[in-house]
């Protein structure tokens, strides 16, 4: 009854001046039908998300709560079984189900490669991409733990979150700002970047020699160059994030051998290792050895795609198909059903050799139209699948930090409480600590300093060396001091509630 009471509670709170009128009880029902007849609602919905995990008895007393005050509530039960709904009976007695008016439904569960696949898609308004690095913690994070749907969601939005609140240039990824709008600062970090570096590099090697210039001295001139290659590397890694689906559609459309899920494939395009990839190899290869059927179905699923010359390449397919109508499909020279082995006996030894039969005009036709096919698909994924590390600006457009992400959503609660015990400034941000970074001070909590103390006696502590020691940094060894009772409760506290002294 845990979670109905609080739904009634928030009702409560909706409506606090109507409840403190009627004097009623958090959990009175009476005010829910209140909440139905002000704002005339159709269905009040209880959603219980394991539904195995409730105790029968304690979904009995709910049921017949509900009937009790369904004429007036419309009250709509949502049970998630997992195993049977036989099983879920069982749980139940036969007054409960006859109460129950149910319809059984499947729901289809969405995977975390979904949600991914959809959060990071191409898409003309998205303002950066995650980076290998952390794409690929989520996923694992995701695929060892088992995580809810919502937690996988809140695990991505925090990337992002993180990455307009931790880098400073992401103020760069929105609207274009005016010149005079944008600190000095900002134009200072530009130049600190490891992507800057190396684009005034490649500049030396073509002796723009005054464009560096330029770009070192030159705020204006800088910020110029700035708008340009943002727009620039935003349309390279859109491509990247296409070129990427137009791979996977292929490898789904041909059932390829050899086939990866589109979070693979895009951790690793943001790695810069898809170019010239053995995957792209086998996937082309794939494409060679389709029959004429096959790859008029690859060229009409690639009709919308940025692939270049596919209207027509597929209109020249069709056209030799009209051609070769009274015949079966036709074949490519890559195929393998023009090769067969031919048996040869020399000299008492049997020898194997690769006979190719003589193609047909059609085929050969076929077979250089498939050609030009192998040829347009090769040159589309050379230009897209580029190294996204070596775009200038990449540290804007791409998010690669794992460490936030990781104390969030992987913490160390034994590292950071010892932290902050040994280190009681780092999280309190007082100036009193200042001076005792890396020592014993009275001005820091009475359990840090146990703690430290703690840490420096051995395997077995004396208590009145341990007090000696306390006293002498929060007392400065005065006997007489006023606070002396208090110092000394706050010594033995931290004793006292782990029954140290018992």
């Amino acid at each position: 009854m845990g979670r109905f009471r609080l739904l009634l509670f928030r009702v409560t709170l909706m409506h606090s001046d109507e409840h403190q009128k009627s004097r009623r009880l958090n959990y009175d029902l009476e005010i829910l039908y209140d909440l139905v007849k002000v704002h005339n609602i159709n269905k009040i919905v209880l959603f219980f998300q394991d539904s195995e995990a409730f105790d029968g008895a304690l979904l009995a007393d709910i049921v017949e709560v509900i009937c009790l005050w369904r004429d007036r509530i419309p009250f709509v039960c949502l049970f998630v079984i997992k195993t049977s709904v036989e099983l879920f009976q069982e749980k139940l007695d036969r007054a409960t189900i006859r109460r129950l008016r149910g319809a059984l439904f499947q729901v289809a569960e969405i995977n975390a490669a979904s949600v991914f696949q959809a959060a990071l898609a191409a898409d003309s308004s998205r303002l950066f991409w995650l980076g290998p690095g952390l794409s690929r913690q989520i996923l694992e994070a995701q695929h060892d733990s088992i995580q809810s749907m919502a937690s996988f969601t809140r695990s991505l939005k925090y990337a992002y979150m993180t990455h307009f609140f931790a880098n400073p240039l992401s103020a760069l990824l929105g609207a274009p700002l005016p010149r005079d709008e944008i600190q000095g600062e900002m134009y200072e970090c530009i130049r600190h970047l490891n992507s800057f570096a190396a684009y005034a590099e490649s500049l030396l090697k073509v002796d723009e020699v005054q464009s560096v210039r330029r770009l070192l001295n030159d705020d204006n001139f800088l910020h110029r160059v700035v708008e340009r290659e943002l727009k620039t590397g935003k349309k390279a890694l859109e491509s990247l994030t296409t070129a990427v689906d137009v791979l996977w559609s292929i490898q789904a459309e041909l059932h390829a051998k050899t086939t990866e899920t589109w979070t693979t494939l895009y951790v690793k395009a943001m790695a810069g290792n898809m170019k010239d990839s053995p995957m792209v190899r086998e996937t082309l290869l794939t494409v060679r050895k389709q029959s004429s059927d096959a790859m008029a179905s690859l060229l009409d699923h690639l009709a919308h795609s940025p692939v270049p010359n596919v209207p027509i390449l597929s209109e020249e397919l069709r056209d030799l198909q009209n051609q070769n109508a009274d015949s079966g499909p036709l074949r490519s020279e890559h195929g393998t059903n023009h090769d067969s082995l031919r048996t040869t006996v020399v000299a008492q030894k049997v020898q194997l050799s690769k006979h190719s039969s003589s193609l047909s005009k059609q085929d050969l036709s076929y077979s250089e139209l498939v050609n030009r096919i192998d040829d347009t698909l090769r040159q589309y994924f050379e230009k897209a699948f580029i190294a996204p590390q070596e775009l200038f600006l990449h540290e804007v457009l791409v998010f690669d930090l794992k460490s936030p992400h990781r104390e969030v959503f992987a913490p160390r609660p034994r590292y950071a409480i010892e932290r902050g015990l040994g280190s009681p400034r780092d999280y309190l941000g007082c100036e009193c600590c200042k001076g005792a970074q890396h020592g014993l001070s009275s001005t820091q909590p009475a359990t840090s300093l146990l703690y430290q103390l703690y840490l420096e006696s051995g395997a077995i502590v004396n208590i009145s060396d341990l007090w000696s020691a306390f006293y002498t940094i929060i007392g400065k060894g005065d006997d007489e001091d006023e606070d002396a009772e208090h110092e000394s409760a706050l010594f033995v506290a931290p004793f006292s509630v782990h029954g140290a002294f018992y």
